[in-house]
């Protein structure tokens, strides 16, 4: 037992060669060692366990190799190859930053890189993890960095480049590791299973390869823990259960009960894998994946992004031919949004069977949206369900019926204040102080000042603030009893009206109240003698008009009109805008308009339709 090493050190890559997935990198250093073009500095970046710091260590042995290959590769069998692979090499030192990352540390190492090396032809130092460095430990190694002696080389290597200083970055050729593919991982562990003769299905390396995502050192711990649990061959099976793996068998089940349109079915499904000890939220998960999937599958060209073995992939493209992509891209969206519900949910188990219902019943939502008929026969359906549980009911009588739901009111910008009276009148004249009122009316509208309630804390104020209270009531009493006649005798100049009319609302514009401005713009004005008849789009442009107070009182002083009134009314001539639908609501509520049955299928399954 004391001899035994685990496969992520016995296996470790000894040559350019041997390493997985990294070409780009290591053709370009084996021609800079041929071409005798090496920087002194390299920097190695990427995530964990893709080969870097085996990188840093192939590339120090090939640059003192005695007998260097051809094609820039280290023999493994010269003396500074010897000793490096024993660990007795010294003019190959490695450094951990992660420990040794103080102020002290850097400076031993930059005192060590005054002595020349006794044999071989460079002292390589490789520091790993260096983003650990403190800030005064980055400082102090940047002039070492960036002349170092010529007998020096450092490789630097970190899983997180955006840590490491931009001073540092600059002076280092820089290299950065990609994750390694599903394939070539597996291809690697068929290799190590043969040398070990170690029976096996390539399937279940194909597995153990995605549960690595990308890092083969990942992949050979799972493969040693796995072959130290299998007794016999290791078979796909093992590695589902080990690995706590849900079976693709599941998602293509789920699918088929989907089309099936048998919501019973997927409750009975998922209760079986929360059985087996699977979350739901997890579940949920795997099922948005294996939608996206399908939805690679469906297109010749994207079939290669699916990194699976060649039998489910062979399943992905007989279900997803049998699913049309309208279909799928409805599942998709619905799980991608019940999987972000089911993190914050106190049950996720409830998020994910309405989501398994919601999809049981997607296709006929599809068809009716499609097929206007389709929505007719499913609403002639719904007496016939309603009867059945009338009968069954003791007392159906007692049974309220359904309220009809309410319609919903179009959103309306903070800027526009509400009217100022509950009830909006067909035509509103505005008196100087702009308040509202009917043109013959002379009598102040009952409820128009709200009542001040005073605190019992606060009653050594009572006498001052009814003092203020009665105040503003008769100065508004006054305000509201004064009307305006149309005096014969009196025109109105336009052209200098409008003049002032613009300043007025040049001073509107830099207050930034536009919608003002564009109330009084968009109406159509008329006079008729000191009255000024404004004709408005919109109910919500007339309770704008009304509540502007400064407007008359600077007309009036301007054109010396001292009786100058206005009637503001909605122009019934003017026609709305046709807007055109962009989001899916609006969309959705354009083809509720055309086929009102749209809406109650929305309402009998709680859904959501997409365009």
């Amino acid at each position: 037992m004391g001899n035994y090493i685990v496969s992520a050190r016995k296996y470790r890559p000894g040559t350019f060669a041997s390493v997985v997935g990294q070409r780009h990198i290591t053709s370009t250093l084996q021609s800079a060692i041929l071409m005798d073009q090496l920087a002194h500095a390299f920097l190695f970046s990427g995530p964990r366990g893709v080969g870097k710091t085996t990188c840093a260590r192939i590339l120090a042995k090939a640059i003192n190799c005695e007998n260097l290959g051809e094609d820039g590769e280290p023999c493994n069998e010269c003396d500074s190859c010897i000793s490096y692979n024993e660990g007795k090499s010294i003019n190959i030192h490695e450094l951990d930053a992660a420990s040794n990352n103080s102020v002290d540390d850097i400076r031993n190492l930059i005192e060590q890189t005054r002595y020349v090396p006794p044999n071989g032809k460079k002292s390589v130092y490789i520091i790993d993890e260096v983003h650990m460095l403190s800030q005064a430990a980055f400082n102090a190694f940047l002039k070492t960095l960036e002349e170092p002696p010529p007998h020096v080389l450092f490789i630097l290597a970190t899983t997180e480049k955006h840590k490491i200083l931009p001073t540092i970055l600059s002076r280092c050729q820089k290299f950065d590791f990609r994750r390694i593919k599903v394939e070539d991982i597996a291809r690697h562990l068929e290799y190590i299973a043969k040398e070990e003769k170690q029976e096996h299905e390539f399937a279940a390396l194909q597995q153990i390869a995605l549960k690595a995502d990308g890092a083969l050192r990942d992949a050979l711990s799972l493969y040693d823990q796995l072959t130290s649990y299998a007794t016999g061959p290791l078979t796909f099976k093992d590695v589902l259960e080990n690995l706590n793996i849900l079976d693709y068998d599941y998602y293509f089940s789920t699918v088929r009960h989907m089309s099936e349109r048998t919501h019973g079915e997927l409750l009975v499904l998922l209760n079986e894998i929360i059985e087996k000890g699977f979350e739901a939220k997890d579940f949920i998960v795997g099922l948005t994946a294996h939608f996206r999937n399908l939805l690679v599958a469906q297109d010749p060209q994207t079939v290669q992004l699916l990194e699976t073995s060649e039998n489910v992939k062979r399943e992905y493209l007989e279900q997803s031919r049998a699913m049309e992509p309208t279909l799928l891209l409805n599942a998709f969206h619905l799980c991608s949004e019940a999987e972000q519900q089911a993190r914050f949910a106190t049950h996720p188990r409830l998020v994910v069977e309405l989501l398994l219902i919601k999809l049981a019943h997607l296709a006929s939502a599809v068809e009716v949206a499609s097929d206007p008929q389709a929505a007719s026969e499913l609403v002639k359906k719904k007496p016939i369900a309603e009867q059945k549980v009338a009968t069954t009911s003791n007392s159906p009588a007692e049974i309220p019926p359904k309220a009809p739901p309410k319609k919903e009111t179009p959103p309306v910008e903070p800027q526009i204040p509400p009217p100022p009276a509950p009830k909006t009148p067909a035509s509103v004249s505005v008196s100087g102080n702009g308040h509202s009122k009917p043109p013959v009316s002379t009598t102040k509208p009952k409820g128009m000042m709200p009542s001040l309630k005073l605190s019992n804390t606060f009653e050594g104020m009572q006498p001052q603030l009814k003092e203020i209270a009665e105040a503003a009531k008769s100065s508004e009493e006054t305000e509201e009893n004064l009307t305006y006649d149309v005096d014969p005798t009196v025109q109105v100049p336009e052209k200098e009206f409008h003049q002032h009319l613009g300043t007025f609302l040049e001073g509107l514009k830099k207050q930034n109240k536009m919608n003002l401005v564009s109330a009084f713009q968009g109406g159509k004005t008329s006079f008729e003698h000191n009255k000024w008849i404004l004709l408005l789009e919109n109910e919500i442009f007339m309770s704008l008009v009304a509540s502007e107070k400064s407007l008359l009182p600077y007309l009036r002083e301007q054109l010396n009109i001292p009786h100058l009134f206005l009637e503001a009314r909605v122009d019934a001539s003017a026609q709305p805008k046709q807007e055109i639908p962009y989001t899916e609501e609006d969309k959705l509520k354009v083809m509720s308009e055309k086929n009102p049955n749209l809406k109650k299928l929305q309402e009998i399954f709680k859904t959501r339709i997409i365009y």
